[in-house]
């Protein structure tokens, strides 16, 4: 490590630079080890928030915002399709450049075989169409950066247990492979769903795939993604609360029964959701 002294302790590695004792800049990031799809925290202390401040992982911009006095945080995430190794968190505070190393290790993922409808595996020319116009306007809404809305730590918008873990290969009727950029969880028909942490809703209509679906911009560049809903309680455009009924579970869209598909997207990037509510905010 350059530019500072490095130690590990409970997941977290923390970067000191080599300032004077009272105003050492700290890095920390946590997790260090982690999965391809898996988001990380950095925190940053003893810091000029008044200064030029950057930092990126494999040349994408990690978002920051102030945590408090001297104190900027972003969460960033590891790509899906990153292979095993070492790479560099880069960071810069005015003159001060950091680089911060994690570990990501080899996932195993299930392979599940699932039947539907032929019409929702082979589609038509019309709903090829619908299918191509929903994508391109939910890209769209992965290039905003918006301001921090969220407050603490995500949770997990329906406490039942998770039939399809993130990063599962789904083959539909066959033929078709899908690799799941979310979790599945189980649910009866009209059970409420809560958004995972404040945030405004930026979209709330009916998609092919995704049936009724709410999507929340959280700020900084994350998302999360409520599918399959019977129907809806929140607005296009309504901020809502950690916890504020959403939605209500159901079986809308391509699906095989009521459920809730529970997604997360940073930086443009299918992200783990059950790793997000995992990290260590405050």
């Amino acid at each position: 490590m350059i530019d500072g002294l490095k130690f590990l302790a409970l997941g977290v590695l923390v970067v000191f630079f080599s300032s004077t004792p009272a105003s050492a800049l700290k890095v920390e990031v946590s997790p260090w080890e982690l999965f391809p799809g898996d988001p990380f925290l950095i925190k940053v202390s003893a810091v000029d928030t008044s200064q030029k401040m950057a930092a990126s992982i494999a040349g994408k911009e990690i978002p920051l915002s102030s945590c408090g006095e001297e104190c900027v945080i972003g969460i960033g995430v590891i790509d899906p399709e990153t292979k095993p190794g070492e790479y560099v968190v880069a960071t810069q505070f005015g003159a001060k450049k950091l680089s911060t190393i994690l570990s990501v290790k080899k996932a195993q993922y299930p392979e599940e075989h699932i039947k539907l409808p032929e019409k929702q595996v082979t589609l038509s020319l019309e709903d090829l169409e619908r299918t191509k116009k929903e994508a391109e306007k939910l890209k769209e809404l992965w290039l905003l950066n918006t301001e921090r809305l969220f407050h603490g730590g995500f949770i997990v918008p329906l406490a039942n247990p998770v039939s399809t873990v993130y990063g599962a290969r789904r083959i539909f009727n066959n033929k078709t492979i899908s690799i799941h950029g979310g979790i599945d969880i189980k649910g009866s028909q009209g059970e409420e769903v809560r958004a995972s942490n404040r945030g405004r809703v930026v979209l709330a209509e009916n998609l092919f795939f995704g049936g009724n679906t709410v999507v929340i911009d959280h700020g900084l560049g994350i998302y999360t993604l409520y599918m399959h809903l019977d129907r809806f309680k929140a607005l296009h455009g309504q901020l809502v609360a950690k916890g504020d009924v959403i939605g209500f579970v159901g079986s809308s869209g391509r699906s095989t029964g009521p459920h809730l598909h529970f997604g997360a997207k940073i930086m443009a990037t299918n992200a783990n959701p059950l790793s997000l509510t995992k990290l260590g905010l405050e």
